[in-house]
């Protein structure tokens, strides 16, 4: 066996130097003081990116490790925000808000080298989580683990599928729960935001028991937030706020001779504008951002055990039980009434103007839409571990494993379009009042119409894994020059997802909510997989990962059943070389493929409605200055229909990555990485946006269908293979410590720099190229300070996004901002006392930083990247420990 590197040294150093140091970086690692001559035999350990065990936590594969001390001096109150400062999540990731269908408002989740969520396979404790309805099971919700469980994080910053097979595209993380731990420990925190709203509080207990044959640990957690309101964030009193409906409480027409209001009960009504002198086209608008919540109220409760058990001298049983169960209200403005535009004939005998009159309406009086959502998660695993002493002797390992994921959704407020249709045909509604009501008796009246034709929404979805597999690994040569160790493997998985609306909300024929994509599918994967890694003299390692996956899918599209059969083998290799004890060298190379899930082959269709801008209207002519608000600056809202597409076929890709660590001293050293990603056959339903410009380029669209005035009347977006997209870049990571008399100081910090992001939305196009433009920032990083001196510690924690330009030119607008550079602070304390507890105080975002927005010279709702930016101010948190 070879003896212990620097790099194995170092992360077994003492916990006051792992306080000192800690934050969100890297496998990065200083080296030991020890520097001596003599071989030290250490055990070999399990490092993401392998299965093979090891002796160094560093190999071919760059790995970014956040241990639980990194996360706690971070400042950061979830695992998802963790993961989303990461310089690796170099775009930002989702993060549930306000006004997204399929449970999406109540998720969070990661999005590596700025690629969707479901390219990132998120592991808890080396196994798969459930991936969440929104995604048809694609992409894990990394809100659902508590934080009091995670004991330390490792990223792999590279493609894995042949280690991890499908979805581990752009990378892996893996969260690895505690396990370890005795006694009982109690936990509170809190998080206060400068913001109206936004507090958290947590509550969390952990015990754990141990004795000579095993151990078991149980954790509680209690986690809730209030909501934030739109009108706490943005700026509904500038006078160059913009973000208006013509879909009002106060009813708009539109007929051959313009627009016509209820203008005199404009001024009356809540959250609306008078517009009606002609600079807005006549109209009373709606100014629907500020009754609506941009993160909605949460509340969780997880329980999670980790339970082991010695059967015998070479047999073990391990488990794992966790559940969780969420619950979020969010709301959105009251319902326009817009999938069918209403209509009043020309002979109604409420109709102010003699003509046939097209109605933008909104059922505010009927009360806004509020969604609520409920997740629940369960997950069981049971299996053996082993070894034989056979030969240079075999470990192996059985494993079992259920997972079950629920989600319920109800969409309050909604309103059916027959019905309304048909109380204004019944002519006993008289929307613009020409019989001259009171505002209070036309306000009750309208409350009655909409009460009549209210819907409540009803989202179910299910997503349920079976998996058994099993694997053996053992070293097959060892020699002082030469070590050859393997590992062969087997895993089969069924999955059982569906999801569906209820029938009128699918039908077309309900304003306000989404409904149709309905899926019922199953999945079986079957995998084999197998690795080689070889030491070799002059301390070159040379590693080799070759996989096999074969999916089944099945799904009901309501005619027929459709299925798919996809199998792929992904080979990866790998090596890295130490000239010196002190630094390592290294690159790695592998393919990588990922199934079409079950919501992207089988879902029907699905109603949604998709902001762009129109500009093959809105630049003929009179147009823009004619229709102000279906032209106003980042676009409007449009019926779009998607759907999936049983036709689709895997996508393929490729990732090499090769750099350098390099331990300078014994208190300094570098990473400096490399990374070049590719992906072809991706699947994507075409955007808004990206029709629209086809339509303009090729003169018509079969896609786009306009109504007699020219504007959009509706747009089909369907899923299918596209062209291929490409990134690569740079990363960079220091890590520093002094020790002094004054105590211990360490450094850390890392830089993401996005060389490249460019994508083509079909064969043969040019590709596009997005890194530096706005949303899409070239550099990102953060710089971590720590300081520890007997029961004291402190850090402080400096976030960093790259200024980003306008793209204006690129994008095909004129209204866009260059947005600056972006600096985020935290800070803490920590005191920890002499009865076995602490207590910690700090602040987020200490200078109060305000988010750049997107538009130039103008303001609008939600007008800042909230997956990127910090948009709650300055946070201050406390922590209180205890443990008996």
């Amino acid at each position: 066996m070879r003896t212990q590197t620097l790099m194995a040294k170092a992360i077994r150093r003492s916990l006051i130097a792992t306080a000192a140091t800690s934050f969100a970086v890297s496998g990065v690692v200083f080296a030991d003081e020890t520097t001596g001559n003599a071989a030290e035999e250490v055990e070999r350990i399990e490092v993401t990116g392998s299965r093979i065990k090891q002796v160094d936590m560093e190999n071919s594969s760059p790995v970014t490790v956040l241990t639980a001390e990194d996360i706690k001096l971070s400042g950061e109150a979830t695992v998802a925000d963790v993961l989303n400062n990461s310089s690796v999540n170099s775009f930002g990731s989702w993060r549930g808000a306000s006004g997204y269908g399929s449970g999406a408002a109540a998720t969070s989740s990661v999005q590596m080298r700025g690629l969707d969520a479901k390219y990132t396979l998120v592991l808890l404790d080396g196994r798969r989580m459930p991936g969440t309805s929104s995604s048809s099971g694609a992409a894990a919700d990394t809100s659902r683990i508590p934080m009091a469980i995670v004991e330390r994080i490792e990223i792999l910053r590279e493609g894995a599928s042949a280690v991890y097979g499908s979805d581990a595209v752009a990378g892996v993380i893996n969260i690895v729960t505690k396990k370890d731990f005795e006694g009982l420990n109690f936990t509170y925190d809190a998080e206060l935001p400068s913001v109206e709203g936004g507090d958290a509080n947590r509550f969390t207990v952990t015990s754990g028991y141990a004795s000579d044959k095993g151990n078991i640990t149980l954790t509680f957690e209690h986690y809730a937030v209030d909501a934030v309101w739109d009108k706490d964030i943005w700026k509904f009193d500038d006078p160059t706020y913009f973000d208006y409906s013509s879909y009002s409480s106060v009813p708009n027409a539109l007929g051959e001779n313009g627009w016509i209001s209820n203008s005199h009960f404009c001024n009356e009504a809540d959250n609306t504008y008078d517009g009606t002198d002609g600079e807005n086209g006549g109209r009373c608008l709606y100014s629907y951002g500020e009754v609506t919540k941009l993160f909605g109220d949460m509340e969780q409760n997880s329980v999670l055990s980790n339970f082991s058990y010695e059967l015998s001298e070479n047999l073990q049983f391990r488990g794992r039980a966790s559940a969780s169960l969420s619950e979020t209200d969010t709301r959105y403005a009251g319902t326009p009434v817009s999938t069918n535009k209403p209509v009043m004939s020309a002979s109604n005998v409420y109709n102010p103007a003699g003509e046939d009159l097209t109605l933008y309406m909104r059922s505010a009086q009927q009360g806004e839409r509020d969604t609520h959502t409920e997740i629940n998660s369960i997950d069981f695993l049971g299996g053996l571990v082993g070894d034989i002493d056979v030969g240079n002797g075999v470990d192996w390992e059985v494993n079992g494993q259920y997972s079950r994921s629920t989600t319920n959704v109800f969409n309050e407020n909604l309103i059916n379009d027959d019905i309304v249709q048909s109380l204004i045909d019944s002519e006993k509604y008289d929307i613009f009042n020409t019989t001259g009501m009171t505002y209070g008796d036309w306000d009750g009246m309208m409350k009655d119409m909409y009460g009549q034709a209210a819907h409540t929404g009803l989202y179910q979805a299910q997503f349920i894994s079976w998996q058994i597999d099993g694997l053996a690994s053992m070293t097959l040569v060892e020699t002082n020059e030469f070590i050859l160790a393997g590992v062969i493997g087997a895993e089969y998985e069924m999955v059982e997802f569906n999801q569906k609306s209820d029938p009128q909300s699918a039908s077309g024929k309900v304003s306000g909510g989404s409904g149709g994509d309905d899926v019922d599918a199953t999945r079986d994967r079957t995998s084999v997989f197998m690795e080689l890694k070889a030491n070799l003299p002059y301390d070159v390692d040379l590693n080799a990962a070759l996989r096999y996956d074969n999916y089944d899918q099945e799904g009901d599209v309501g005619a027929n059943l459709v299925s798919g059969s996809f199998d792929n083998i992904a080979p990866q290799l790998g090596v890295a070389w130490r000239p010196v004890d002190s630094l390592l060298l290294r690159a790695s190379w592998g393919q990588s493929f990922r199934a079409p899930n079950m919501g992207e082959m089988f879902s029907s269709q699905a109603l949604s409605f998709s902001t762009a801008d129109d500009n093959l209207w809105c630049d003929a002519g009179q147009n823009a200055q004619l229709d102000p608000v279906y032209c106003a600056t980042g676009g409007s809202q449009h019926k779009t229909w998607f759907g999936g597409n049983p036709g689709l076929q895997p996508e393929e890709g490729e990732s090499f990555t090769t750099g350098a660590v390099w331990n300078i001293t014994d208190e300094l050293a570098v990473e400096l990485s490399y990374y070049d990603l590719t992906l072809d056959n991706q699947i994507a339903a075409t955007s808004l946006t990206r029709l629209l410009k086809d339509e303009i380029d090729n003169g018509s669209s079969d896609a786009i269908v306009r109504d007699a005035n020219g504007k959009i009347d509706v747009a089909y977006s369907f899923d299918r293979n596209m062209a291929s997209l490409e990134t690569s870049g740079f990363d960079f990571k220091a890590t520093y410590i002094l020790e002094t008399e004054f105590g211990d100081f360490g450094v850390k910090g890392e830089m993401g720099y996005v060389e490249e992001f460019s994508q083509t939305s079909a064969a043969g196009e040019e590709p596009f190229y997005y890194a530096g433009l706005q949303d899409y920032p070239e550099f990102r990083g953060n710089v971590n300070v720590a300081w520890t001196s007997g029961n004291m510690a402190a850090a402080w924690t400096t976030y960093y996004i790259g200024s980003q330009e306008s793209g204006n030119k690129e994008y095909g607008t004129d209204y866009l901002a260059d947005l600056p550079s972006y600096f985020k602070h935290n800070a803490q304390f920590t005191y920890t006392h002499d009865w076995n507890g602490s207590l910690t105080l700090g602040v987020n975002n200490l200078f109060d930083e305000e988010a750049p927005s997107f538009y130039d010279g103008t303001v609008g709702w939600r007008d800042v990247n909230i997956g990127l930016y910090d948009v709650l101010g300055r946070t201050v948190f406390f922590k209180v420990q205890q443990s008996f």
